[in-house]
């Protein structure tokens, strides 16, 4: 039988790693803000301010609204993509296979690599909490393959195992050395795996021969 002291240090564990994920989205969406929505509002209002200064109507006063309005709709683009961030629009509207396959959609059209999804759409249906750590699980390393594996194909498999959920990503790129694997934080890895104990769960890296993410997640009942 398990020490309960051991149950507690665990849970302790996995909430301190949830806390910590938690606290890096909330930096990394804070210099969103700051760097991107708010520069956007500052040269908005700079642009207010001359308009002020010009005759009503004149072609300069036409020009700057122009400018302005093209300023706005950037904007709109970056609050849209900020609260993407938080919470995806395609988990609401369809759930977490609609997301997915959206995801490997925008994927396939961003990097030119070919990708697989390959689930059924009734293995995928969870609560909120679940659906969205597995989404940014996959969406984590399809960014990484995008920006390091120098792949052609992807594919992301999911397997219903009893009561774990059964996820595997690989790809053909240039896998991961092993002297890497202590840099597993730059290449995303460390998110993920934070990720992964924050439910419970395992996950393997193959860097042998392309890349190859094996991860497996124990399920709440009922799920």
């Amino acid at each position: 039988m398990k020490n309960p002291r051991s149950r507690v240090q665990g849970r302790r564990s996995t909430d301190s790693a949830l806390a910590e994920i938690r606290e890096d989205e909330r930096v990394h969406i804070s210099r969103e803000l700051h760097d991107d929505l708010g520069q956007l509002l500052a040269t908005l209002r700079v642009e207010l301010t001359l308009l002020k200064q010009l005759p009503p109507g004149s072609a300069d006063a036409e020009a700057r609204l122009a400018s302005m309005d093209s300023l706005l709709v950037t904007a709109i683009g970056s609050l849209r993509r900020i609260a993407g961030n938080l919470r995806p629009r395609a988990l609401d509207e369809g759930g977490l296979y609609f997301a997915l396959e959206s995801l490997r959609r925008e994927f396939e059209k961003r990097h030119g690599i070919s990708c697989l999804l390959d689930a059924l759409p009734d293995a995928l249906v969870l609560d909120e909490r679940y659906s969205t750590a597995i989404y940014r699980l996959v969406q984590e390393s399809l960014t990484n393959i995008g920006r390091h594996a120098g792949a052609s194909t992807a594919e992301v498999r999911f397997r219903r195992d009893g009561k774990e959920l059964l996820i595997d990503i690989s790809d053909d790129g240039r896998g991961i050395a092993v002297g890497d694997m202590a840099k597993a934080d730059a290449l995303g890895l460390l998110g993920m795996r934070e990720r992964v104990a924050a439910l419970r769960g395992s996950m393997n890296v193959d860097g042998s021969s392309g890349t190859r993410i094996t991860i497996r997640i124990p399920l709440p009942l009922g799920s």
